[in-house]
């Protein structure tokens, strides 16, 4: 039903006037000040429909399944305006057009129009098994037509429905007609065999779904050849269907999909977009081999559109060649582009109160931080904080971790204030790094009451004795090695830390180690 802003008779007014052939659509509209495009639509259907379309009841035809294909096909191809199209095809609006293109483009079913049913068809009709049983298997095989099984059959639309529904989730007990029969009459031994039925329904809906969502993983879009919508989905009930032999009801249940949309795509050509990326991406893996994975995607479609010219082929963009190596995860061996990272903002400051004094008359008085990076394994990196005492030259503490976060320097300086005595609050220097600067690390400055220092920007001497330590470590322990795993650096550095705290002796502290040489000051 269709409701109308201007009154039936100023319509058919204007509509005769330029049928008549004494004003143009322009002319009109200008006059009576509506717009171009109503007039026209106004025409279009008067000619499709007569006046009978103008009136509040109207209702538009009913079309049939082929019909709709025919319809939406014509609009694809985009031989015919959409003017055109619904005059050739006497279709009333546009909208009702355009919900057939989508459902015809997301690979939903397209039905007949579910328009003039009688009342003697809506009524009910009492049915045996069998009769269930032939009316669903008719339904199916008109792809869940329920209004064509309905007048078939002379029974109503919703007993169609309901019966279908109930076959997918039941299979064939569920057309049984259970009326006057409760669950109390029946005997124990049917009781438990339906217990079991149930039990193996649910069981083998439980494995379909988690054998499902292992191959199709969220809702998020994927970058694929293809450009069907829901492929994943297509593709992983197909290949459940064929190894695990899982209904194809219930894995489209599961899907959120219809078995007409799986059908469809499963007897689908690929489009000619499709077969050239295929054919693409096979020159990509070809030629990827071929220079030892050294070519990026703008040196691939240099040399891809060099032998595209010369079979008279027409050339490809770069963005994509870019997609399908992406998808093919196909990259350059050479050098990749550094990531350029947001620096934290400064917290808190302080001033250089060290001063390039690097020399202190007793233990925990003054400490030198920082941190450094290590490699292992295949590129893998590691992180080391350490703090130095500088009476001694001992490592007063120091923490390995995976990530140089404030978590890792946290843990260094709590360490460290473990150590202290109750009346030993030691200067603590560092440079600028995030962690040092961080609001956290000044609380526990703060909290054990010792004093901050900090380099000046871009002065590393001024943190002279802590890289001095990096220096010897790297040279005497961990360049001479190469190191597997995680643990295996994690060991030499605490064989070199103590080694390097007991037994290297130096001629500055009198030939003793440092510890030694702190044990007399105690």
């Amino acid at each position: 039903m269709t409701f109308y802003k201007y009154p039936k008779e100023f319509m058919l007014k204007l509509i005769h006037l330029y049928l008549t052939g004494d004003y143009s659509f322009e002319k009109l509209a200008r006059q009576y000040k509506i717009h171009q495009s109503t007039l026209k639509e106004w025409v279009r259907k008067y000619e499709a429909f007569g006046e009978a379309v103008f009136h509040s009841n109207f209702s538009p035809r009913c079309y049939t399944r082929e019909q709709k294909i025919q319809a939406v096909e014509d609009y694809l191809s985009g031989e015919y305006s959409l003017l055109e199209l619904m005059k050739k095809h006497q279709i009333s609006g546009r909208t009702i057009l355009m919900k057939w293109v989508k459902k015809y483009t997301s690979h939903c079913d397209i039905k007949d129009s579910g328009k003039g049913l009688s009342k003697t068809m809506t009524k009910g009709r009492k049915t045996t098994l069998l009769e269930r049983m032939e009316i669903v298997d008719f339904c199916l095989k008109h792809h869940k037509n329920y209004q064509l099984a309905a007048q078939t059959y002379q029974v109503s639309y919703q007993q169609v429905y309901q019966w279908v529904k109930k076959f997918e989730l039941h299979g064939e007990e569920g057309l049984q007609d259970r009326r006057g029969r409760t669950k109390s009459e029946l005997t124990t031994e049917e009781k438990f065999k339906l217990e079991i039925k149930r039990i193996e329904r649910e069981n083998e809906r439980l494995r379909a779904e988690n054998l499902f969502f292992k191959k199709v993983r969220g809702n998020r879009k994927e970058v694929l050849l293809t450009q069907v919508r829901l492929q994943t989905r297509y593709e992983a009930i197909q290949e459940l269907h064929e190894t695990e032999h899982l209904s194809i009801i219930l894995l489209c249940h599961i899907a959120g999909v219809s078995r007409a949309a799986y059908y469809k795509w499963l007897k689908r050509t690929p489009s000619a977009r499709e077969q050239l990326n295929e054919s693409l991406l096979e020159g990509i893996k070809t030629l990827h081999e071929q220079v030892n994975g050294i070519y990026g995607y703008r040196r691939m479609t240099i040399t891809i559109n060099r032998y595209r010219k010369m079979a008279n082929e027409p050339l490809v963009n770069e963005k994509r060649i870019y997609r399908l190596m992406k998808i093919a995860k196909i990259q350059a061996v050479i050098r990749r582009k550094r990531k350029r990272y947001k620096k934290s903002p400064v917290q808190h400051v302080a001033e250089n109160r060290l001063n390039r004094e690097f020399t202190a008359e007793k233990p925990n008085m003054k400490w030198c931080t920082d941190v450094t990076e290590l490699k292992y394994g295949n590129g893998k990196k590691a992180y080391l904080s350490a703090i130095i005492d500088l009476y001694d030259g001992s490592i007063v503490s120091y923490e390995l971790g995976h990530s140089n976060n404030n978590q890792l320097v946290f843990k260094t300086i709590r360490k460290a204030i473990q150590t202290l005595k109750p009346d030993e609050h030691p200067l603590v220097h560092s440079d600028r790094g995030f962690q040092y600067t961080s609001k956290k690390y000044k609380e526990i400055i703060d909290e054990a009451q010792l004093t901050q220092s900090m380099s000046r920007v871009g002065q590393c001497i001024d943190n002279a004795p802590i890289e001095s330590f990096w220096s010897k470590f790297k040279c005497e322990k961990y360049h001479l090695n190469t190191y597997d795993s995680y643990q295996a650096l994690k060991q030499s550095i605490d064989e070199y830390i103590y080694f390097y705290n007991h037994f290297r002796y130096q001629k500055k502290l009198n030939g003793l180690s440092p510890l030694e040489y702190r044990a007399q000051a105690a």
